[in-house]
């Protein structure tokens, strides 16, 4: 699979609210209904960030 297949995978699985691009890195940030208790911004969920965005990719993949 290419990064756009994957990154197409996660999206199917997860919401994809955004993607961070900052010093600490790369990373996706998520929203999470379970986590929704009436106020969306406590929702959305970033685990960690990576070097590159293929990284970011991989990474959040292989959690599927």
């Amino acid at each position: 699979m290419n990064i756009l297949e994957k990154l197409h995978e996660i999206e199917e699985k997860k919401c994809i609210y955004n993607i961070h691009y900052c010093k600490a890195g790369i990373g996706f940030c998520f929203y999470d209904e379970n986590k929704d208790t009436g106020t969306w911004r406590e929702a959305l969920v970033t685990d960690c960030y990576y070097g590159t965005f293929e990284e970011a990719v991989e990474a959040e993949y292989k959690k599927l």
